[in-house]
């Protein structure tokens, strides 16, 4: 039977700390047979976890100066990147940016909320489309054109191609975000994040980090307060280049 973890966290940096330890202690380990990084991995079956006060900073991890290693996230990482979340820039060479998917929902969602209120269930973000797995998939040639137009004026509101030919010169990769929840309850914004795969070490942190962000802002412009943090995924791991800096994190023996 798998073995879910569920746990409480009063920021990012502890929960950050709980499931490096989680990891290393009750990982299952594995080779990947087909990924960006085929090695071995220290994964966890199932994790569910609430942040009761993810605004507290820093948001990096906590690494104490004695222990020799990098923080796994640069100070600073979510004010540089934040650009990747909110808006659709994308540099040469990358496949995607979440800012492409969730760019014009943020604007979307934020309006919607201060027309409708807090009484709606509509506001969910979706990162990735289905055909999205045709990123993988050099077999056939996948293309899209996604127009939004306003009934009223004409005006295109929204333009976007989507195509996987990038997967005939390097290997195809998909989103690894693949949703955000929004609620506001007792007048604080709330997000419930979904990631398909996840690397603990240094994907967690950053992509909390700024998602955190995210949320401070849209809080402010709804005009309430900045609330708390749920996380889920099924495959969240540690990267084999990552075990021994993991176990040092946590003061054991990286010969053990």
């Amino acid at each position: 039977m798998l073995k879910p973890i569920f746990m409480t966290a009063r920021d990012i940096p502890d929960l950050w700390f709980q499931l490096v330890r989680a990891a290393v202690e009750h990982g299952r380990e594995y080779t990947v047979t087909k990924g960006s990084t085929p090695t071995k991995r220290w994964e966890l079956d199932f994790v569910s976890a609430q942040i009761t006060h993810p605004g507290t900073r820093p948001l990096e991890p906590d690494i104490p100066p004695g222990i020799g290693i990098p923080n796994p996230i640069e100070p600073g990482y979510a004010e540089k990147y934040l650009s990747y979340y909110m808006t659709d820039v994308c540099q040469a060479g990358e496949h995607y940016s979440y800012g492409q998917d969730l760019a014009w929902q943020i604007e979307w969602i934020t309006d919607y909320y201060k027309k409708h209120g807090s009484g709606t269930k509509h506001c969910y973000m979706t990162v990735g489309r289905p055909e999205s797995l045709r990123f993988y998939d050099e077999s056939v040639d996948y293309s899209e054109e996604i127009n939004v137009i306003d009934r009223v004026t004409g005006k295109t509101v929204i333009k976007r191609s989507v195509d996987n030919l990038f997967n005939k010169n390097s290997a195809g990769t998909t989103q690894c975000l693949r949703g955000i929840d929004t609620a506001i309850k007792y007048e604080k914004l709330h997000f419930s994040i979904h990631f398909r795969s996840w690397n603990l070490w240094n994907g967690l942190p950053a992509n909390l980090a700024c998602l955190q962000m995210v949320k401070e802002y849209m809080a402010q412009e709804i005009g309430v307060g900045d609330g708390e943090m749920f996380v889920t995924c099924l495959k969240l791991g540690l990267a084999e280049s990552c075990f021994d800096l993991a176990k040092l994190r946590l003061y054991m023996d990286t010969k053990n």
